[in-house]
């Protein structure tokens, strides 16, 4: 048996690009000729000062929290993970939960960690700080880290 040696038999398979492809001819390619590149920095305090006058983060429903949260994410000020986290209903998953097993779900189960007021809003911060805690409790770190950033990015438009 001659192991340096590789077998013309051998077979490739076919999950692998082919290697002796010729390239796609030139008239398939495009250049890009100029490149515009936005030098001005973005002034995110600005945004956030508008968002602060025209919404109060310690006393929003959580419709007020997905406009909020958009208007963030629009400008780039967070990231799709924390504006997912912002706008999941847990009222709806609630729902689902006790549609789906009425037998095993209480009627005042909560996936919140603070209440309501009579209006359907809810100091978000504390929110928030809620859930860092109990995550941390749970010994979930990376869910307390994370609801820490929000809370902080909560805090300021609370200022």
């Amino acid at each position: 048996m001659n192991i340096t040696s590789i077998s013309s038999q051998q077979v490739t398979p076919q999950y692998l690009k082919n290697l002796n492809t010729k390239p796609e001819a030139e008239s398939s390619s495009f250049v890009v000729e100029e490149a515009v590149v936005n030098t001005k920095p973005k002034d995110s305090s600005a945004l956030y000062k508008e968002l602060s006058a025209k919404y109060d983060v310690r006393n929003s429903t959580f419709d007020e929290m997905v406009k909020i949260s958009t208007a963030l994410y629009e400008a780039g000020e967070i990231s799709l993970l924390d504006h997912s986290f912002l706008t999941f209903d847990f009222e709806r998953a609630e729902h689902n939960l006790r549609r789906l097993d009425p037998s095993r779900v209480s009627a005042d189960f909560s996936l919140y960690e603070t209440p309501t007021n009579a209006h359907g809003q809810r100091d978000w911060i504390a929110e928030y700080k809620a859930r860092a805690e109990k995550d941390f409790s749970f010994g979930n770190l990376i869910g307390h880290q994370h609801s820490t950033k929000i809370s902080n990015i909560l805090e300021r438009l609370s200022r």
